[in-house]
């Protein structure tokens, strides 16, 4: 169907741009300290800064897409990232590079609540999770692709260190800015025109999209009363995200920090290596699968694999002889991770790849893909609801974001990747007990039964 490709599209490279900026940061991070002296607080408060600017937004655009719709706001998201990403290629210093990152955060909050939306709304109900998939969870792994690409060849043409972070970080505005105006000119959902506000400009134009007539039932239920019921549906997911992104926005920014420079391998080949063995494939699975086995059991599937092996690092961290190692780790926790040296480093690698894999397949690729809120709330509180959600998540991801460096400078990585092993545990219990399979219903019968 034309329509929902074209969703795919439109909504993807906002995604992808998201996937750019948030790993651009760490990828640069050598080259910005050549220009900038970072301590461990302002490092935290630069990675974070697009997470504060997500959770301002994020109520804004969802209040705003419930009362007046989806595509009025669409855009406005985008602009504010490329605006963002350019105004960080002029920054002066740690302040201004802050501001910068706050704006391009802003369009990034927007974004996660307007286009899971939008794609789920438009989307039939036997191929929502591989679209929603899709442009998420694959466009964000390709935008952090396209960043280590990007730094990749700058290094080649041998640049001084203050122009390669300037270009990498500024470059963000290339995809953002590429879909602002096709943003612009899409029709309203095909949900919300039948549901909530019918648009006769809009039902015209879908009615010609899909060639057969838009059945309208408007919801008439009061707004708070939508509201209301959904509470513990809209607590649930916040909290299953915000569980997510406490470790998956710590390792996909810190990783090529932490993990790479403790391997000897450079950002760049982290990256790759991260995406092309693991994250790639672990979408691919996640595709294939979702609207055939279900959300629920991918979620606990890949959050068992995900606490399993972070497990099994935070032995080998702990204590290297379980694995027939003979390393001498220090005392202090916070060098156990330089001490993984050769055929213990490549362990250590392996066993963060396949954690990695395993989040992919389910956590990643559903959670991390802002999918579950849109598809278990009504569609008359969709915003709101998502919004909610982004905003509970971002502010939680900043502030982990934002100590990561002091808690990894006071306990180690040992230290956090067992706290991260603890978390995925808890998540599958989440899932388990409160949110309802989604798989192949449409959203409006999905309405039906949360609703009761």
């Amino acid at each position: 169907m034309r329509l929902e490709w074209r969703n795919v599209l439109v909504s993807g490279m906002g995604v992808f741009t998201d996937g750019y900026n948030l790993y651009s940061i760490s990828l640069a991070y050598y080259f910005i300290s050549s220009s900038f002296h970072f301590v461990n607080l302002t490092l935290g408060l630069i990675i974070a800064s697009s997470y504060y600017g997500a959770a301002l937004s994020a109520l804004l655009f969802g209040i705003i897409a419930d009362k007046q719709g989806r595509k009025i706001m669409y855009g406005i998201d985008t602009a504010l990232m490329t605006i963002g990403a350019l105004l960080q290629a002029f920054s002066e210093n740690i302040p201004e590079l802050f501001v910068s990152r706050l704006i391009l955060g802003m369009g990034i909050g927007a974004d996660y609540v307007l286009s899971p939306i939008i794609v789920a709304e438009n989307a039939r109900a036997e191929n929502r999770g591989k679209l929603m998939v899709i442009t998420f969870a694959f466009m964000w792994g390709l935008g952090a692709v396209a960043a280590a690409f990007v730094e990749q060849m700058l290094i080649l043409l041998h640049l001084p260190s203050y122009i390669i972070w300037r270009i990498v970080l500024g470059f963000g505005a290339v995809p953002a800015f590429s879909v602002i105006f096709l943003r612009r000119r899409i029709y309203e959902t095909i949900l919300f025109v039948s549901r909530v506000k019918p648009l006769e400009k809009d039902i015209k134009g879908i009615e010609k999209e899909l060639g057969k007539k838009l059945t309208i039932v408007k919801d008439t239920t009061p707004f708070i009363k939508r509201l209301k019921s959904s509470t513990l549906l809209i607590i649930a997911s916040s909290i299953l995200w915000m569980l997510y992104d406490m470790y998956s926005s710590t390792f996909s920014v810190y990783g090529p920090i932490v993990i790479a420079g403790n391997l000897g391998i450079s950002a760049i080949e982290f990256t790759y290596i991260a995406q092309f063995a693991a994250g790639i494939p672990g979408q691919l699975i996640c595709m294939s699968t979702i609207d055939k086995v279900g959300r629920k059991p991918l979620i606990v599937i890949g959050y068992a694999g995900v606490s399993f092996w972070l497990m099994m690092y935070f032995l080998l961290l702990y204590d290297p002889s379980l694995f027939g190692l003979h390393i001498a780790i220090p005392p202090n926790p916070l060098y156990a991770a330089k001490s993984l040296v050769g055929e213990a480093a490549l362990l250590g690698f392996t066993f963060y790849l396949l954690n990695y894999l395993f989040s992919a397949i389910g956590p990643a690729s559903i959670i991390g893909s802002a999918m579950v809120t849109p598809e278990i709330v009504p569609t008359k509180i969709r915003g709101t609801g998502q919004a909610i959600s982004v905003s509970a998540d971002r502010l939680s991801a900043a502030l982990v974001s934002t100590a990561f460096p002091l808690l990894l400078a006071k306990y180690g990585l040992a230290t956090m990747i067992g706290i991260y092993s603890l978390i995925a545990l808890i998540s599958s219990i989440i899932t388990l007990i409160f949110i309802p399979e989604t798989k192949r219903k449409e959203l409006e019968m999905i309405e039906k039964v949360t609703s009761s």
